[in-house]
């Protein structure tokens, strides 16, 4: 178990293998589950990290808050989070590429969640059988234990600090005076429209504004929140910076009657395939008999009921043999905010994907023809069942998407205007 001085007893601390190799250091303050490149959110902030490292940062990671482990008291780290010179993680004891919370509340939750998946699978459908989600540790509340820790973790020499979302503004107040701060901003919190069933804290715009005029820049993963950022908070440099993807070579068509769909267990996920497996998939087994989804990622934990031609598979070891076999990937979200990380993932792919315009958001002139997209559940039904048996389709629509990955979500123009900023001497 490693320590350093700045850290209390208990508190994690984790060193890459090529650490302090840059010039200037720049930390993130972030309050998700970060363990590698497991969802959209850890993707595009290790996305981020890795650009601040190609222009000589070297960059810590620092996370205030035990809430991360949710009910998961040990977490094990991939190789993506080497990224990161250093790793602070608030209450957790580390041992090699895991961190273990010592906290009692924690354990219990986790084996409560347990027995509740066990019971399920047995056959129990009870309401007191159902999953409770953790809470959303994004959006907790600051504790003074929380700012305390963040205060104790950024040196005194630190060139830039990074909130991971909005909701982590509080934390730049402990930025060194000549330091810059900026927000990742992931999503436009006040502008999600769930419908009561959303899974994540939600903002009003006039709190949303307040916390990103926190910070000198912000940098806005689709073009429609950095028009927000620049209109609505005139104080804050707003940066467009995407996603970046890396394209396979070529399309992959993949099998007939074969459809992937891949989501954790967020709100807009969840409601997103419900209405697709009540309103759409009835349609296309219809048309399309020997039809088979599959369900990959912690979204499956929400559907206890076994559906018609559905595999839900949850976490699977290798995703990339699900997109190669993948004739059609789907993306039926009815709600959300920022840019939908799965959308580019499998245009990155070289896949034909059907979607909601609430999938493109941000995105919708460069999708134009490279997606097909509706929110009507019979044109949606009629769109996937057309192309299940169509290779010839779907090798055309993947070389479209391809060629839009290319050009638009590849690493160098995506992160053009962020290296430049990251370059440039601060005001």
């Amino acid at each position: 178990m490693q320590g350093s001085e700045s850290m209390r007893p208990g508190e994690g601390l984790k060193r890459g293998s090529d650490a302090r190799s840059g010039t200037r250091t720049a930390v993130f303050i972030s309050r998700q589950r970060l363990i590698g490149a497991t969802n959209g959110s850890s993707a595009y902030l290790l996305a981020v990290a890795r650009t601040l490292k190609a222009c000589g940062y070297t960059v810590d990671l620092v996370q205030p808050t035990p809430a991360i482990a949710g009910r998961t008291p040990a977490l094990r780290t991939t190789g993506d989070m080497d990224v990161f010179a250093s790793h602070h993680v608030r209450s957790a004891l580390h041992f090699g590429r895991t961190f273990l919370f010592a906290s009692p509340s924690i354990w219990f939750a986790g084996l409560l969640g347990f027995a509740r998946r066990v019971i399920r699978r047995a056959g129990i459908t009870a309401d007191w059988a159902q999953d409770r989600p953790a809470a959303y540790a994004v959006a907790t509340p600051w504790t003074r234990a929380d700012l305390d820790f963040v205060r104790r973790s950024i040196k005194t020499d630190t060139d830039l600090v990074i909130a991971d979302y909005a909701f982590c503004a509080p934390g730049l107040e402990f930025a060194p005076p000549a330091a810059r701060t900026a927000i990742l901003m992931h999503d436009l919190f006040h502008s999600r429209d769930g419908k009561g069933e959303d899974s994540v804290a939600m903002l009003s715009k006039a709190e949303e504004i307040f916390l990103l005029g926190q910070a000198q820049a912000v940098f806005a993963i689709q073009a429609n929140e950095k028009a927000f950022v620049e209109q609505h908070v005139p104080g804050t440099r707003s940066i467009l910076v995407p996603m970046p993807a890396d394209p396979v070579e070529k399309p992959e068509p993949g099998l007939d009657d074969r459809i992937l769909f891949v989501g954790s267990l967020t709100a807009p996920n969840v409601v997103g395939l419900r209405w697709f497996l009540s309103e759409v998939w009835p349609q296309v087994r219809a048309s399309r008999p020997h039809a088979q989804l599959l369900v990959a990622g912690t979204v499956s934990r929400a559907f206890a009921e076994p559906v018609a031609g559905v595999n839900f598979a949850g976490l699977i070891p290798d995703l990339g043999e699900a997109y190669r076999e993948a004739g059609v990937v789907i993306s039926p979200l009815t709600f959300g905010s920022g840019l939908k990380i799965k959308l580019i993932e499998a245009m990155a792919k070289g896949k034909a994907v059907v979607a909601t315009p609430i999938t493109l958001q941000g995105v919708e002139q460069h999708c134009e023809g490279a997606v097909h997209s509706t929110s009507c559940a019979s044109k949606f039904a009629d769109l996937v069942a057309a192309l299940v048996v169509d290779p010839c389709e779907r090798k055309r629509m993947g070389a479209k998407a391809l060629g839009v990955v290319r050009e638009h979500f590849a690493v160098e123009p995506v992160h053009k205007d962020l290296r430049q900023w990251l370059n440039a001497d601060p005001d």
